[in-house]
C-alpha cells in the first residue's frame, strides 16, 4: 500500500515555539494554537500551572496533550511518583526527556561522557519506561545534534547506543532540524527506526541561516516531502512542530508560517 494511502499525520506543536508567551497567558496561547489549526500542543518547561487547569484548558480548545518535555530531575526515584501525578492529572500520554549530555550536561559532564554512560541512561529509561507504562504512559528521548556528532573510537555514536539499548517502547523523537545541523539526513535516520519514531520534531533549519526560518520557507533545508512519507510509513502519531526563529519570525508568526507548510506538503 503506497504511502499516501496511510492514515493523514496530525500536527501539533511544540510550545517550546511560544514558550514566551505560554509563561505570559497561557490560557490566550493554547486558543490562539487553536484557532491556527493544529490538532494537539507538546507541553515544555515546569510543572507550573495545576494539571487541573492543564486539562480543562485543552478540553475547552480542543487540543490533544500529546506529550510533555520532563526533564531527567523530575524522572528519578525520589521524584517520579509526584511527575507521575501530576502527568494523569494533565492527560499526559507521552513523557519525552528533552535531553541527555550534550552542552547542558545533564546527568554527565561532558569529560564523563562515553559509551558506557549512554548505555546507562538507556538501562534507566527502560525501567522507567515500565514505571510509566503501568499508569499508562510511555517514555521518549527526543534528540539533539551531539547525539549524532560524537563518535567513539568503535565509530559508534550515542544515537546508536541509544537505539541498540532502549527497548522498543521507548519512543525516539527525532528532531529534524537537530538532525540536519549534524549533518544527518533526518528522512534516513527515520527509515532506519520504524515503529519508534510515533513522535517527530519537525523543526526547520537552514545551513544558511541556522534557525532563523519556517517550514516551506526557500532556505529550509529540509526534505519535507521525504519525511513526510517515511512518518507516513513509521506510523508516526504525531508531527510536531517546533521552530527556534528569534529574529526573523519569532512566536507565532513562525508558528503560522510553519503550520501553513506542513500542510502543503501534507495535502501535495
Amino acid at each position: 500500500m503506497g504511502w499516501h494511502f496511510m492514515k493523514p499525520l496530525s500536527v501539533a506543536l511544540g510550545l517550546y515555539s511560544v514558550y514566551r508567551e505560554l509563561q505570559a497567558d497561557i490560557e490566550q496561547t493554547l486558543f490562539r494554537v487553536k484557532e491556527l489549526g493544529y490538532e494537539g500542543v507538546e507541553f515544555y518547561g515546569k510543572f507550573v500551572h495545576p494539571p487541573e487547569v492543564i486539562r480543562t484548558l485543552l478540553e475547552r480548545n480542543g487540543l490533544v496533550n500529546c506529550g510533555w518535555h520532563t526533564e531527567w530531575e523530575l524522572l528519578q526515584p525520589d521524584t517520579l511518583p509526584a511527575t507521575v501525578q501530576y502527568h494523569k492529572l494533565a492527560g499526559t500520554r507521552n513523557v519525552i526527556i528533552p535531553a541527555l549530555g550534550g552542552p547542558w550536561e545533564i546527568a554527565h559532564i561532558q569529560e564523563e561522557d562515553c559509551p558506557e554512560v549512554w548505555i546507562q541512561h538507556a538501562k534507566r529509561m527502560n525501567q522507567i519506561s515500565k514505571r510509566l507504562q503501568q499508569h499508562g504512559m510511555r517514555l521518549g528521548y527526543h534528540t539533539h545534534a551531539h547525539e549524532f556528532e560524537i563518535r567513539y573510537d568503535d565509530g559508534t555514536t550515542p544515537w546508536d547506543l541509544l537505539c541498540e539499548h532502549l527497548n522498543n517502547d521507548v519512543i525516539l523523537e527525532l528532531d529534524t532540524g537537530n538532525c540536519l545541523e549534524a549533518g544527518v539526513d533526518p528522512e534516513e535516520v527515520l527509515a532506519a527506526i520504524p515503529g519508534r519514531s510515533l513522535l517527530v520534531h519537525g523543526k526547520p533549519y537552514s545551513h544558511r541561516s541556522g534557525l532563523e526560518s519556517f517550514i516551506g520557507a526557500e532556505d529550509d533545508d529540509n526534505n519535507w516531502p521525504e519525511i513526510v512519507k517515511q512518518c507516513q510509513i513509521a506510523g508516526t502519531e504525531w508531527l510536531i512542530v517546533e521552530h527556534e526563529s528569534e529574529k526573523a519570525y519569532p512566536g507565532f508568526e513562525g508558528a503560522e508560517r510553519s503550520l501553513h507548510g506542513i500542510q502543503s506538503f501534507l495535502e501535495g
